[in-house]
């Protein structure tokens, strides 16, 4: 058998241990930059027919941007109607 080179990450044969109650698998650091993965990073798992499995990594969160949700909340409220003010009615009919 000839040997693997350390820096093929295509095709990799990984041991499975124990963590807690549970089972875990390694991955090589060098596999898990390719994959732009971290500690703490959520990988995606899904079992095919064939009982092979097909793990991804999941995409990164989109970052919150505050100028674009102000931009389309402002887009929005131009749509709607205007109404009379629930204020000035509160005021007009409170009772002091």
């Amino acid at each position: 058998m000839g040997k693997r080179d350390s820096t093929d990450t295509a095709a990799l044969d990984l041991n499975v241990g124990r963590w807690g109650n549970s089972l875990a698998v390694r991955l090589p650091i060098e596999l898990a930059r390719q994959l732009g993965i971290a500690e703490g990073s959520t990988l995606h798992v899904e079992r095919n027919n064939d009982n092979t499995l097909t793990i991804s990594p999941r995409p990164m969160k989109k970052v919150f941007d505050q100028a674009q949700w102000l931009a389309q909340a402002r887009q929005h409220l131009a749509t709607m109607p205007s109404s009379p003010s629930v204020m000035r009615e509160m005021r007009d009919s409170a009772r002091y």
